[in-house]
């Protein structure tokens, strides 16, 4: 079965995904501590701080990891 449109997806997801987890970092976080979007722009730094350092986590994850899912992507390609 050819499902390199599949694949093509699934490489475009994991390379967007940097892009997309601080927007949805910041969604989940205000969701979860129930606080509203307009009090967390105006609130504490430690919430923001929180928010950046686990973005960061992410992207260094994302760094780590990059390879390595990459290369399952490229060698599921050419089963």
């Amino acid at each position: 079965m050819n499902d390199s449109f599949f694949i093509s997806v699934l490489a475009g997801c994991w390379r967007w995904s940097v892009f997309l987890m601080f927007p949805l970092l910041v969604f989940g976080y205000v969701e979860l501590t129930g606080m509203p979007l307009s009090e967390f722009d105006n609130g504490v730094n430690h919430h923001k701080w929180m928010l950046v350092s686990l973005y960061f986590l992410y992207v260094l994850l994302w760094w780590r990891l990059n390879r390595r899912v990459v290369s399952l992507i490229m060698r599921r390609k050419w089963r």
